[in-house]
């Protein structure tokens, strides 16, 4: 995030905040207090936000990727390279079903039809595999 701002905000039912980090690297989603939320405002990297308000529970993941070799002429080279940040999720829970928004940080191949800042909503049956395979300890 530019500027140092929180990448999300918490505002808890007892109208308390708490902010992120600034970074994908040290998000502070552990962080936050286990104290029912009211809301939570996501910043985007265009300076947007994109509220969710009156789930039951939330959660956030990143998906990063690490390129650690490629072949060259015919020989292994290994990379010492950065982690890439694909995509973030934010996500609420209500009753059965979890409201997913994938964004997309950065196009995972040239050929990819997903923008930087693209905003995917997904819905999932809480007995859905996918959701079913997030850490139940995350949720917040």
């Amino acid at each position: 995030m530019e500027n140092n701002l929180p990448i999300f905000t918490v505002i808890f039912k007892d109208k308390t905040v708490f902010q992120g980090g600034t970074s994908y690297k040290e998000t502070k989603w552990k962080d936050i207090p286990d104290k029912e939320i009211k809301r939570i405002f996501y910043k985007l990297s265009n300076g947007d936000c994109l509220c969710l308000d009156g789930y039951e529970k939330y959660y956030h993941q990143v998906e990063v990727t690490k390129d650690w070799m490629k072949i060259k002429n015919r020989k292994v080279e290994l990379l010492d390279s950065e982690p890439n940040i694909e995509y973030v999720y934010i996500m609420g829970k209500k009753e059965n079903k979890v409201i997913s928004y994938r964004i997309t940080m950065s196009p995972p191949h040239l050929d990819s039809k997903y923008r930087t800042g693209d905003i995917t909503k997904r819905e999932f049956d809480i007995n859905d595999d996918k959701i079913k395979g997030l850490n139940e300890i995350y949720w917040k």
